[in-house]
């Protein structure tokens, strides 16, 4: 009897141990449902979860890999007691990434004989891993779905103390993956809703900064700061496009050095920039330094090193107008992904809208401003008459007085009444009434010249300012010469007031193959940088006491009636010369 009392004693504790394991998965279940249902945050569950799953299949210790498909490996997203923070691996690689890419179930006794497993994290870290039990968890699917499930994640135990893995552990191991495979869609699903969320706060900050009223340039340095801020890079720049010129400028930017900016040479027609400015989609690289079309344009100027980039097109009327570009995550293990050319998609197209916004403004103040010069020209006329009737009065007085001294302070009068009217006629009536249309003849180029010389080196010299022409170019022009003339009188009016007294104003022709260039040069300040992209829009002026704002407007205006071109080389404190080319007959 004796022995049958110790076989009973024997089932007894053995059923005691049983209960106590199966009481240990009933408590490890419990917390795991106590934990889904009160926490969305991956990064919060999964340590629990993680703590519980390595307590109920009796492991040392064990691993939670996040299949990252975009990237086409898995990596750690929680590893129990590693001696490293985090463990990455291309799909296929290692019995990890085997079970990624296959979907099977590995329970291996001995690691080191099976040729899947990859000894190099026990290397870095000094570990020696026996048995492997590795999992993978599925995206849940409804009974009606055809496609083969998608792997969201890998769940890997190592070494069990007791032995080996059984059976037994590998279907507690699913129950619990399938739970995890809920958990983390949930959390998928929270992102998700979390990133749009980010998405319509950003749109939103856009769209309020769309009935600012501050300038350009302290709006777009806002601006790209927002997105650097949100998109969490470590730099950016909003950088606009002249689609006549083909060139890039001005730039907006958030964490780049002012130095840096100043050197920036962005090329246009290569690279990057020409597939987004001519597909008119983003593009974006998370291995810049490795991308065909970085390397055949990286921004020359900026000491950033960029490793990852992501570049979206500004477009208004299906026209490029400029581009964002961000550069390199602040954490090290993001990358750009789809879901940020989602959000920079939709904030580029707000941020276009709100350019063409501002500048339809812009244009609609102009456009009053120049009607409103149309209303008043009725008014102007009827003002004409105080200075007319002073011209009047003062050439009686002059035919009549005998004091020399007195007879030059009336002309000098006359004449300056003379000029007023000449510039209220030039500047305000043919500009705002559109009366510019040309009436061109065949003209020599040093018949230009030499008529603009008769009408005004007298003036300039004695305004106390130097004078020089010079003609190297013996051929016609099929050009309206009056108007060639106010073009040139227009920018040396524009010199003289940029010089002092002694300062040289020079006109000078050039033959250039087809083309016959005239040159316009001062010694005087040069042109502030505040107005040096808008230099030929209308009522743009700078310190000038008197004038319109409408000289240099009128300039481009009957440039480009000829279909010529102009350039313009400025530098501070050195003076300014415009280029005017015009085509040979």
């Amino acid at each position: 009897m004796p022995p049958k009392v110790d076989i009973l004693k024997e089932r007894v504790k053995h059923l005691e141990k049983e209960l106590r394991h199966k009481q240990l998965i009933i408590s490890s279940i419990h917390e795991i449902g106590k934990a889904l249902s009160s926490e969305l945050r991956i990064d919060k569950l999964l340590p629990l979860i993680m703590e519980e799953v390595t307590r109920i299949i009796d492991a040392e210790r064990s691993t939670f890999y996040v299949v990252d498909h975009e990237r086409g490996e898995i990596w750690s997203k929680i590893a129990q007691k590693a001696e490293i923070s985090e463990i990455r691996l291309k799909i296929g690689v290692g019995i990890a990434g085997h079970v990624a890419k296959t979907g099977e179930t590995v329970n291996i006794q001995d690691a080191y004989s099976d040729p899947r497993f990859d000894p190099s994290t026990d290397q870095k870290t000094g570990y020696r891993t026996r048995s492997v039990l590795c999992m993978p968890i599925f995206e849940p699917v409804s009974s009606k779905q055809k496609t083969k499930p998608k792997i969201l994640a890998v769940i890997q135990a190592l070494n069990k103390k007791s032995g080996v893995f059984t059976h037994e552990d590998e279907e507690l191991m699913a129950s619990l993956g399938a739970q995890l495979a809920i958990t983390l869609v949930n959390s998928k699903l929270y992102l998700s809703l979390e990133k749009r969320v980010q998405e319509l706060n950003l749109l939103y900050l856009i769209e309020q900064e769309a009935s600012s009223t501050e300038k350009e340039d302290t709006l777009y340095q806002r601006l790209i700061q927002k997105l650097v801020n949100t998109f969490k890079v470590e730099a950016g720049l909003i950088a606009f496009f002249d689609n006549h010129n083909k060139t890039f400028g001005p730039y907006y930017y958030a964490n780049i050095p002012e130095s840096d900016i100043k050197k920036l040479d962005l090329a246009a027609d290569l690279g990057i920039e020409r597939h987004v400015l001519s597909k008119k989609e983003i593009y974006y690289t998370n291995c810049a330094p490795h991308d065909p079309l970085y390397l055949q344009n990286q921004p020359s100027g900026l000491k950033l090193k960029i490793d990852q980039l992501i570049c979206a097109p500004l477009i208004i009327n299906n026209q490029p107008v400029g581009i964002i570009q961000l550069y390199n995550k602040v954490n090290k293990n993001d990358i750009f992904l789809k879901d940020d050319v989602k959000i920079l998609t939709s904030a580029s197209r707000q941020i276009s809208r709100l350019i063409e916004a501002r500048r339809l403004r812009e244009e609609k103040i102009k456009a009053e401003r120049l009607a409103t010069i149309g209303n008043m020209l009725s008014t102007i006329v009827h003002d004409l008459r105080t200075p007319m009737n002073n011209i009047y009065g003062f050439v009686d007085l002059m035919r009549d007085e005998e004091d020399p001294q007195l007879r030059n302070e009336y002309a000098d009068i006359v004449i300056k009444q003379i000029g007023t009217l000449n510039n209220m006629a030039h500047d305000v009536l043919d500009f705002a009434k559109g009366k510019t249309n040309i009436l061109p003849v065949k003209y020599p180029v040093n018949k230009i010249l030499d008529d603009f010389r008769k009408l005004f080196e007298n003036e300039i010299k004695k305004q106390g300012y130097q004078f020089e022409v010079e003609c190297k170019a013996s051929c016609m022009l099929y050009v309206d010469p009056d108007k060639i003339i106010r073009i040139f009188m227009n920018i040396m009016k524009n010199a003289l007031e940029a010089m002092d007294k002694g300062g040289k104003f020079s006109i000078k022709a050039f033959d250039r193959g087809d083309e016959v260039e005239f040159q316009l040069s001062d010694t005087g300040k040069g042109i502030p940088p505040e107005i040096k992209n808008r230099l030929f829009e209308s009522f743009v002026t700078s310190g000038k006491k008197e004038g319109t704002g409408l000289g240099l407007a009128i300039v481009k205006n009957l440039v480009d009636q000829h279909k010529g071109r102009i350039e313009v080389d400025s530098t501070p404190g050195k003076g300014t010369t415009f280029k005017l080319y015009f085509k040979k007959l």
